[in-house]
């Protein structure tokens, strides 16, 4: 039986945008389910670098792939994401967006009804939802009491465009809000700007119902890079280091019976595209945290 194979380009070539990349031709190579067909940069020479990494074609113009791709994975800079996925969605694209799925909740709402009337598959790049040290971490803890996360890293020239809770925490309160499942009753939160527009360093604490606590520290001016999960649970308490088992230039993937995180993520949203139904981190999941997300950088900020 002769497989489908979904046409992928990547929009944005960045350095998500080369590890989204790096995961389709992975599934490629593994599968032979999808393709790598065009790698979209404005940079033309930052295309051309992945393309000739990974495969495809580079073009610095979105309209050029238009028509011959079935999905895309758009990892431009988050003020460009609405527009972007409008584009893609409206010439009948299935799109991946990477987090945080837009600025705010009212944009983000908008592209989901405008895949809903397209019928076309949307999901947000939530890959924390796909790491197995948390859920490692959960399953030896028990019935969790307590939860505590830290993410910090040293400054870094990136994702400046969006403050340290749009963008480090927003893992963290996608996966704890998700997990636990229950209503959260109580958020406080602070934080502070160091040498950058936005919010630099936060922390939080959220209450759900039942009284599980969730605190959650984030950093992008740390001197040290840190991934750390805590539970205190009815079996115990637990500590996984994040970062362990981590391969080389992926980030925040712990390894999971030989796949990463992104991995797992492209390959249940390639999934969803096939059988059309919802992947793990759909697009309605990037709202609701975004809403959370926004509440916290409210307090944060002291608004």
């Amino acid at each position: 039986m002769s497989v489908s194979v979904s046409r992928v380009a990547v929009v944005g070539a960045g350095p998500m945008g080369r590890l989204h990349a790096r995961a389709v031709a992975r599934r490629s190579a593994a599968e032979g389910d999808c393709a790598l067909e065009w790698v979209v940069d404005r940079h033309l020479a930052r295309g051309l670098s992945v393309s000739s990494e990974f495969g495809g074609r580079a073009t610095d113009g979105l309209t050029e792939c238009l028509g011959h791709i079935d999905t895309a994975i758009v990892a431009v800079p988050t003020a460009s994401h609405a527009e972007v996925v409008s584009v893609l969605l409206e010439a009948g694209i299935d799109v991946l967006v990477e987090k945080p799925m837009t600025g705010d909740v009212d944009r983000a709402s908008g592209l989901v009804e405008l895949a809903r009337a397209r019928g076309r598959v949307l999901g947000v790049g939530h890959v924390e939802w796909f790491n197995a040290g948390w859920r490692a971490a959960l399953a030896q803890a028990g019935v969790p009491r307590v939860i505590e996360v830290e993410r910090s890293s040293p400054p870094v020239e990136r994702g400046l465009d969006i403050d340290v809770v749009q963008d480090f925490m927003l893992h963290d309160l996608d996966w704890v809000r998700r997990c636990i499942g229950n209503e959260i009753v109580r958020v406080n939160a602070s934080g502070r700007r160091v040498c950058n527009e936005g919010l630099d360093e936060a922390s939080a604490e959220l209450e759900f119902e039942g009284g599980m606590i969730a605190r959650l520290r984030a950093s992008r001016v740390d001197s040290e890079r840190r991934r750390v999960v805590r539970v205190e649970g009815s079996e115990g308490a637990v500590e996984v280091d994040l970062l362990v088992g981590v391969d080389g230039g992926t980030g925040d993937a712990v390894v999971q019976a030989g796949r990463e995180p992104l991995d797992l993520q492209w390959a249940d949203f390639l999934g969803a595209c096939r059988s059309r139904l919802a992947p793990e981190n759909a697009a309605d999941t990037g709202v609701e945290t975004l809403r959370l997300v926004e509440r916290v950088r409210r307090l944060a900020a002291g608004r």
